[in-house]
């Protein structure tokens, strides 16, 4: 499915936890970055490209759904020329376990499994893509 305006997915992807919480058992994998091919449209006005990508990873336009013990949550992403998914920051869509709560053991091993996978470090602080003067900015910064 493709989104035509990135205000739009948030929504959806609470109806998307809403289904989820009455049929738990559709999601039941730490990651499932590739089972959705959820994206924002290249018809879409927030959509942009940089042509030189080879030292910076290409903005994110995709999102991926996670699971972490039982919280949920999803972020937009992209992966690299070199096969690395760099992340926006995840947008949880449950608060998390109480520290005395029987799941927060299994939240933090499913965080903590997330958290090997995921390189937040270039989109950090964003919860959504951002706009091509800010990724231009970002890009630039690390060069």
């Amino acid at each position: 499915y493709e989104f035509q305006l990135i205000s739009d997915v948030p929504s959806f992807m609470h109806t998307i936890h809403l289904l989820l919480q009455r049929t738990p058992r559709l999601l039941e994998e730490y990651w499932l970055s590739d089972a959705f091919n959820w994206k924002l449209s290249e018809d879409s006005a927030n959509w942009y490209e940089l042509e030189d990508l080879r030292f910076n990873p290409p903005p994110p336009f995709r999102m991926q759904l996670f699971l972490a013990g039982s919280r949920r949550g999803w972020s937009w992403c992209k992966k690299s020329l070199y096969g690395d998914v760099h992340s926006c920051e995840i947008n949880w869509l449950d608060s998390a376990p109480h520290s005395e709560s029987s799941d927060c053991e299994g939240y933090i091993e499913g965080l903590k499994h997330i958290e090997e996978i995921l390189d937040t470090i270039f989109f950090k602080g964003h919860l959504q893509p951002p706009s091509e003067l800010e990724y231009r900015r970002i890009c630039w910064k690390w060069e």
